[in-house]
C-alpha cells in the first residue's frame, strides 16, 4: 500500500512515516500542497496524511484533494498536536476521515492507520472518466427542470448537481462538488440543517417540506425539499430535489395585495363619501360666515377688512374663520388622496413650479430627515415650469425624500451624511429634479429591478416594494423619465426627468377661497335633495341671496309635486342617498318630467360603486363633487338657469 505525506512547517511527520514503514506501507512525502495536489492527480494514493500548519487552516487543501480523480476512494488523515484538537472540526466536515495525535501512541495509531487502509479498500471505486449516466437516472438528473442533487450520506457533501440546482444557488457545478450546504452558506438559518436531518430521520424520506435556501447573491428562495436514498455509482446516496415556489409565493403575495388593495379602495371611497357629506356643509358654512364677516366689516370701516384697525373686535374672528377655512381644505386634500385608492385618478397636467412642490414636500419629510442627514437644496436659477401635476409630483418626491431618509443608518450621525436635491436645465425642454443621498447604495446585480412591482430592498414590514413602481409609472403618465445610478456604500441618486410646459398651459395657482360672489344674473327657483339636512341648509344659505330654494332630505316627498307641475329652473341632487338615491330619482324624473332631468346637478361625495360610477359616466349631467367651492357651485347654478331662461 503506498501513502502520501504532506508537511507542513509545525508538524514533524518522520515518526508517523517510521510506523507507515513498520506497516508495510511505502510512504512519499510532498515537498508543499502544490506538489501534493500534483503527485495525486499523477498517481491517486489510498491514504494521505496531511500535517496541521500552525493556523491549523488546511481545509482548501483537504477539499482540493477530495476533488482529485479517485479522491472520494482515499482516506485523509490529520496529523495534529494536542492544543489543535478545537480546529479539527471543519476539516473532518470538509472532507478529513480520521487524525492522529503527536506524540504517537504507537498502538492506537496502529489501530487508527489499519482502520484508514479498510475505509479506502471498501469504499467504491470512483466514476470512470467516460462515465455516463443513462435511462431514467439521466433524465432526472440532467434533464429535469428540477434543481436536483446527490449527497453523500455522511457529511452531506456534493457529489451531483444539475443544471437546474446550479441555476437556483447561483454556484457553478466546479464550486458545489465536495461542499456542503453549510460551506456555501445556502440555508436561511444554521437551525434548518438540523430540523431537516431529523425529520429525514424519523420518517427516513422528505416529502414536500417547506424551507428557504439562499443563493450566491444572498437572494431567498421558498422551496419544496423532496429527499431519499439511492443507488448512485454503486453505494447508498441522499438524492434531494428543490421545486422552487418563489414565484408562486410572489404571486400569491400579489393576490392576496391586490385583493387588501381593493378592499382598501372600497374602504377609502366609503370613509371619503362618509367625510365629505359633513365637510360640504362645514366648508360652506364656514365660507358663508367669513364672506358674511367680511362685508360686515367692510361696511363698517369703509375699507378692505385688511386694512381694518387690528383692535376691532370682529377682526380676530375673521381671521380665526380663515384659519379654519384653511383646515377644512387640509382635511379636503387629504380625503381626496384617500380616493385615489379607489379610482384612477386623471388628473389635468398643468404648468407647475418645481421648486414650489419640493419646498412644500421637504417640509413633510422633514421629520425623517433631520435625525439623519444634513439637507442641502441646490436649485437651478434657469429651470423653467414643468408639465405635470403638483400634487402627483409631491407623491414622486415624498417618496424619494423618505427612500433617501431610510437609507441612511439612524444612528444619529446626522453631520456625516447628506441629501442632496438638485434642480437643473438639463437640455432645452428638459428638466431635471435629482434626490442624493450617501446612503448604503444599491448592489449591481439589483439595479435592474428596482421599479419592478413588489420588489424591495428593505426588511419584511418596512416597505411594499411599491413605492418606486408607483413613482416611475405617474412620472411615465406625466411624460417624464426616471432613472438611478448608484455606488454600493457610497450612496443612490435618483433622477426625474420632466418636460417643461408651454406657453399655452394653465399654470397651478392656489385654489379660490369658498366665497359668495355677488355677480349677478337670473333669479332662479332651486331645488336641492340630499339625505343630510345640514348641507341643505348651507346650500339654501348660499343660494338664497340670489335664488329661491326649496329643500328636502327625501327624494320620493318632491316626486308627486313635480308630477303635478311644480316648475324649478334648477336641481341639485346628492347621489348616494338611503331609499331613494340621485340615480333612482333621475330615472324617475325621466319618466315623469324628463324635460327636467338636464337642469339636474348631482352632488357627489364620491362614487365607490360599480352603478354609480357607471351612472356618472353614462348620463352628460353636471356634478359638483363634496366638499364644494361655494363660488363655483354658484357659477354653475348661474349657468344652467341662465340657459333654461
Amino acid at each position: 500500500m503506498r501513502a502520501l505525506l504532506v508537511p507542513s512547517g509545525s508538524i514533524d511527520l518522520s515518526p508517523v512515516e517510521h510506523l507507515l514503514r513498520q506497516l508495510g506501507v511505502t510512504p512519499t512525502r510532498a515537498r508543499d500542497d502544490e506538489a501534493a495536489i500534483t503527485a495525486f492527480h499523477l498517481s491517486p494514493y489510498p491514504l494521505v496524511l496531511v500535517g496541521m500548519d500552525e493556523a491549523g487552516d488546511r481545509i482548501v487543501l483537504v477539499r482540493a484533494l477530495r476533488a482529485c480523480p479517485r479522491g472520494t476512494q482515499a482516506s485523509l488523515v490529520l496529523v495534529a498536536r494536542p492544543e489543535q484538537v478545537e480546529k479539527l472540526q471543519p476539516l473532518l466536515e470538509a472532507g478529513a476521515d480520521d487524525f492522529l495525535l503527536l506524540p504517537l501512541d504507537e498502538a492506537s495509531a496502529t489501530l487508527r492507520l489499519r482502520l484508514a487502509e479498510r475505509r479506502s479498500a471498501e469504499r467504491p471505486q470512483p466514476l470512470p472518466d467516460d462515465f455516463e449516466l443513462d435511462g431514467l437516472c439521466a433524465v432526472l438528473l440532467r434533464e429535469s427542470p428540477v434543481p436536483t442533487c446527490i449527497t453523500t450520506r455522511e457529511g452531506s457533501a456534493f457529489v451531483e448537481v444539475n443544471d437546474a440546482c446550479t441555476r437556483l444557488f447561483g454556484y457553478s457545478r466546479e464550486e458545489m462538488l465536495w461542499r456542503t450546504a453549510k460551506d456555501l452558506n445556502l440555508w436561511e438559518t444554521p437551525l434548518e440543517p438540523d430540523r431537516l436531518s431529523a425529520l429525514f430521520q424519523e420518517q427516513g424520506v422528505l416529502r414536500g417540506v417547506e424551507s428557504r435556501v439562499r443563493s450566491k447573491d444572498g437572494e431567498m428562495h421558498h422551496v419544496l425539499i423532496y429527499s431519499g436514498i439511492a443507488e448512485y455509482a454503486g453505494t447508498p446516496h441522499v438524492v434531494t430535489m428543490f421545486p422552487d415556489l418563489t414565484e408562486r409565493k410572489q404571486m400569491q403575495a400579489r393576490l392576496l395585495l391586490s385583493d387588501r388593495m381593493a378592499s382598501v379602495g372600497t374602504l377609502a371611497a366609503g370613509v371619503a363619501h362618509e367625510i365629505n357629506n359633513p365637510l360640504a356643509y362645514v366648508t360652506a358654512n364656514l365660507g358663508y360666515a367669513h364672506e358674511e364677516l367680511v362685508r360686515l366689516l367692510e361696511r363698517g370701516t369703509a375699507a378692505p377688512p385688511d386694512s381694518a384697525p387690528a383692535t376691532h373686535p370682529l377682526k380676530a374672528v375673521c381671521v380665526a374663520l380663515g384659519e379654519a377655512l384653511d383646515g377644512a381644505d387640509r382635511v379636503q386634500t387629504i380625503v381626496g388622496d384617500l380616493k385615489t385608492f379607489s379610482r384612477d385618478t386623471q388628473e389635468p397636467l398643468r404648468a407647475v413650479d418645481v421648486k414650489k412642490v419640493l419646498d412644500r414636500t421637504l417640509n413633510l419629510a422633514s421629520g425623517e430627515i433631520r435625525h439623519r442627514a444634513k439637507l442641502v437644496k441646490e436649485y437651478g436659477e434657469d429651470v423653467p415650469l414643468v408639465r405635470g401635476n403638483d400634487s402627483r409630483l409631491g407623491q414622486v418626491f415624498l417618496n424619494l425624500l423618505v427612500n433617501a431618509a431610510q437609507a441612511i443608518p439612524s444612528d444619529g450621525d446626522a453631520d456625516h451624511h447628506e441629501i442632496r436635491v438638485r434642480t437643473h436645465l438639463v437640455s432645452p425642454g428638459k428638466v431635471s429634479v435629482e434626490v442624493s443621498d450617501t446612503g448604503a447604495g444599491i448592489a449591481p446585480e439589483l439595479m435592474g429591478r428596482i421599479f419592478d412591482p413588489f420588489f424591495t430592498t428593505k426588511p419584511p414590514g418596512v416597505g411594499t416594494g411599491l413605492g418606486l413602481s408607483i413613482c416611475h409609472n405617474l412620472i411615465h403618465a406625466m411624460g417624464g423619465e426616471m432613472h438611478v445610478r448608484s455606488d454600493l456604500g457610497r450612496g443612490t441618486t435618483f433622477q426625474v426627468l420632466l418636460p417643461s410646459a408651454t406657453t399655452a398651459m394653465e399654470q397651478a395657482g392656489p385654489e379660490p377661497r369658498p366665497g359668495v360672489s355677488s355677480a349677478g344674473g337670473p333669479r332662479g327657483r332651486v331645488l336641492v335633495i340630499d339625505d343630510e339636512p345640514m348641507l341643505c341648509t348651507a346650500v339654501e344659505r348660499i343660494l338664497r341671496p340670489h335664488h329661491d330654494v326649496v329643500y328636502t332630505t327625501l327624494a320620493a316627498e318632491v316626486l308627486p309635486r313635480l308630477e303635478a307641475g311644480e316648475h324649478f329652473d334648477l336641481i341639485l341632487c346628492d347621489l348616494m342617498m338611503p331609499k331613494m338615491n340621485g340615480m333612482d330619482f333621475h330615472a324617475a324624473l325621466q319618466r315623469l318630467r324628463p324635460e327636467l332631468t338636464g337642469r339636474v346637478i348631482f352632488l357627489t361625495g364620491g362614487a365607490f360603486t360599480a352603478q354609480a360610477k357607471t351612472f356618472l359616466e353614462r348620463v352628460p349631467n353636471r356634478r359638483v363633487e363634496k366638499p364644494f367651492n361655494a363660488r363655483a357651485l354658484l357659477a354653475v347654478a348661474r349657468e344652467v338657469i341662465a340657459t333654461v331662461s
